[in-house]
């Protein structure tokens, strides 16, 4: 049987698509065409092994050529005659078989390293954490023995400073009555004796107009919040504050001051001529007159005062309590307001402080009035000389006592008590009442403080035969 040349192959088709092609010795080809109509030709070559006629595929044309093709053949038929007998198809299978074996082993190796490499991460892991831990155990015993004054000063960074004033109030204390007697001992060391003594040396300083309970157990409160701060850090291990009591420290009277109307139109008079600096002047008067606090009087800012609509906004960031609140300014108001724009208006503040970068401090005004009310207390040094211009018949009076008197008078005008609660933005305790009655106090609120005005406009003026207000 003639073999098989190039050319032929070469000239094979489409159209010869699956003919067998003899190229003798038992081998032949199949024509095969491909979907992008390329021919190709896979040989076979047939013998017979242990009585049983096989067949093994040789190669593909043209990816092989004839010559190679046929060599192949010759390989596989010498292995079929030779002494020992091999049969190709069995001897490609062992070969796929190793190959395989060998992938196996491969990814079995692969896995095994994967493990170990596994396994060397965990241990890492874990000698870091044992690393870590042992840090944080070193940095716990030394956290241990921090001073009260570095305590203070970690719970100032880290948790004073959610504070509205920053813990500002709370700083000026420790200052003037813990830091001085035990600034410098461990907080591990601090028992009750230490605060007890700093509770006593406040008392020391009581007099009888003023007892200073309230300031004991605002240290205390303040001295317990710092000190179980440390306790759930794990910087100490018991809270020394945790045996003292308020109520041992005895009650606490609450100021009722409120000015009379005739208290009202002697401070008129005297505070033109006490020696407050105007914008201090301007302030108790905003403050008497919209019923607001000295501090979010003395934070305000001018882009939150509307003078076309006549309202003060004051931000919930500057509130007290937390809530944001609208003052509708009555005419006596937006005078002040007006009055106090031609000093202050070029600044973002109402009441800047000297270097204009920041409001003044919120203490400010409570001290230059406290200047002013000496009684029969010494002058205090570089401290103001008008030590009696702000003096009233009814007692010593603070910047907040204004506020308490706006609220007095806004009932003996006939507004309701409801509605001057309102006007002070104290917090509504009943939840209901909060949500579904927020809007409906605005007209009656705004009417308050009109009320408020005009009074406030007639004692201003110095009446000579005014029927005074009595209490409700």
């Amino acid at each position: 049987m003639a073999s098989l040349t190039v050319k032929r192959l070469e000239a094979l088709g489409v159209a010869d698509k699956g003919r067998k092609l003899p190229d003798g010795e038992s081998m032949f080809g199949t024509v095969r065409v491909s979907k992008d109509t390329k021919v190709s030709v896979d040989f076979e070559w047939r013998y017979r092994f242990d009585s049983k006629t096989r067949q093994v595929r040789v190669g593909t044309w043209p990816k092989l050529s004839l010559g190679d093709i046929r060599r192949q053949r010759d390989a596989f038929k010498a292995q079929v005659q030779a002494k020992d007998r091999r049969d190709p198809i069995a001897e490609k299978e062992a070969s796929k078989q190793a190959q395989r074996d060998q992938a196996d082993l491969a990814k079995l190796k692969l896995e095994a390293d994967l493990e170990v490499a596994k396994l060397k991460v965990q241990a890492d892991a874990a000698e870091a954490l044992r690393a870590q831990q042992l840090r944080l155990a070193t940095q716990a015993a030394e956290q241990a023995r921090l001073t009260v004054r570095q305590l203070f000063d970690q719970w100032q960074k880290l948790d004073l400073q959610n504070r509205v004033n920053k813990g500002v109030d709370v700083l000026r204390a420790f200052n003037a009555d813990v830091f001085p007697l035990i600034g410098d001992l461990a907080a591990e060391d601090v028992r009750k004796a230490h605060i007890q003594a700093i509770l006593d040396n406040i008392r020391g300083r009581a007099t009888d107009g003023r007892p200073r309970i309230s300031m004991q157990k605002k240290t205390l409160a303040d001295l317990r919040q710092m000190f179980g701060w440390a306790l759930e850090r794990d910087y100490l291990l018991v809270n020394p504050t945790g045996v003292i009591r308020k109520a041992k420290l005895g009650a606490t009277v609450e100021r009722e001051r409120v000015l009379s109307e005739a208290e009202v139109i002697e401070l008129f008079d005297k505070l033109p001529r006490c020696g407050l600096a105007e914008t201090s002047r301007l302030a108790l008067m905003i403050q008497l007159s919209t019923a607001s606090r000295i501090g979010e009087t003395l934070q305000a800012h001018w882009a939150h005062v509307d003078f076309e609509r006549r309202t003060w906004g004051i931000p919930a960031d500057i509130a007290k309590n937390g809530r944001a609140h609208t003052i509708a300014l009555s005419d006596f108001a937006v005078r002040q307001f007006q009055t106090l724009h031609a000093i202050t208006g070029v600044t973002p503040w109402l009441f800047p402080n000297s270097e204009l970068k920041a409001p003044v401090c919120p203490k400010s005004t409570t001290k230059q009035v406290g200047d002013r009310q000496r009684y029969a207390k010494a002058i205090m040094k570089n401290r103001s000389q008008d030590a009696h211009a702000l003096e009233l018949p009814g007692g010593r009076w603070v910047p907040h006592d204004l506020r308490r008197t706006a609220a007095t008078m806004m009932v003996q005008l006939g507004v309701l008590p409801d509605v001057v609660e309102k006007c002070l933005n104290h917090t509504e305790p009943n939840k209901l009442k909060r949500i579904y009655q927020r809007a409906s106090y605005e007209v009656p609120m705004r009417e308050a403080w009109r009320l408020l005005g005009e009074r406030l406009d007639l004692l201003a003026n110095k009446p000579v035969n005014v029927v005074m207000l009595r209490a409700a």
